[in-house]
């Protein structure tokens, strides 16, 4: 906890006063990350996507790596389940079954890893075609 309150340059307790543990600074910095995912107001699913292949890029290849980091800690699954059920809400708000909604995120998930495992252009995605299929709407 001192290395993390030093590279931030706060005071030494100050991450104790606000997390229990390093497992809990851990929790919020997960929940911190895939919030950032969430679609914006307004934003379409080629911007969201483009957002994600593009200057956030980094924090998609993060997602990525705490799911694989999931596989042996069932704490960070649930949150990252958490996270993924915030944007399943969102589509069920804009219309879509539960069921659709949940598919479509995989499905989504899926278009994402393999365009950042081709190093594929942000620009060359259309997710929209994806959401068609599911029946989404989207603004």
């Amino acid at each position: 906890m001192r290395g993390v309150e030093d590279e931030a340059g706060v005071p030494h307790g100050s991450a104790r006063h606000y997390f229990e543990n390093a497992r809990g600074l851990i929790v919020e910095v997960v929940r911190h990350l895939l919030d950032g995912d969430l679609p914006r107001p307004g934003e379409t699913p080629k911007q969201q996507v483009a957002r994600w292949l593009g200057p956030e890029s980094g924090r998609t290849r993060a997602r990525y790596e705490l799911i694989i980091a999931s596989f042996h800690d069932p704490d960070l699954a649930v949150e990252l389940v958490r996270g993924r059920d915030r944007f399943v809400d969102i589509l069920v708000e804009r219309g879509m079954t539960s069921s659709d909604a949940t598919e479509l995120v995989a499905a989504l998930d899926g278009l994402v890893l393999d365009a950042l495992l081709c190093r594929q252009a942000p620009e060359t995605l259309d997710p929209e075609q994806t959401f068609k299929r599911f029946g989404a709407k989207f603004p």
